[in-house]
């Protein structure tokens, strides 16, 4: 995993307000999700890549003044650590 994150908080503030939030499955296992709300930020960047774990892929998000843009690219997939390999499910069919 890469993570890179700067956040400014306010300290007398417990806000969290969704606002507005939009996703697609994009293909089988991937997925785009964006999100607009409200928190504690003052002031806020944050850039996160990962590899190998559940719902991997690249989040982006920008703050500021209580604003939050967030979008993520990622696999719906969970990761099995002890097969190394993405968890397979299989459908129950009754």
């Amino acid at each position: 995993m890469i993570y890179l994150n700067f956040s400014l908080m306010n300290p007398w503030s417990d806000r969290f307000e969704p606002t507005w939030s939009w996703s697609k499955l994009v293909s089988k296992h991937k997925a785009i999700e964006v999100e607009i709300y409200r928190s504690n930020t003052v002031a806020e960047f944050e850039a996160r890549l990962r590899f190998r774990e559940d719902h991997a892929g690249l989040t982006v998000g920008m703050g500021l003044l209580s604003y939050t843009l967030r979008a993520q690219f990622y696999d719906t997939r969970h990761w099995n650590y002890e097969k190394k390999a993405w968890e397979t499910y299989e459908e129950n069919l009754l």
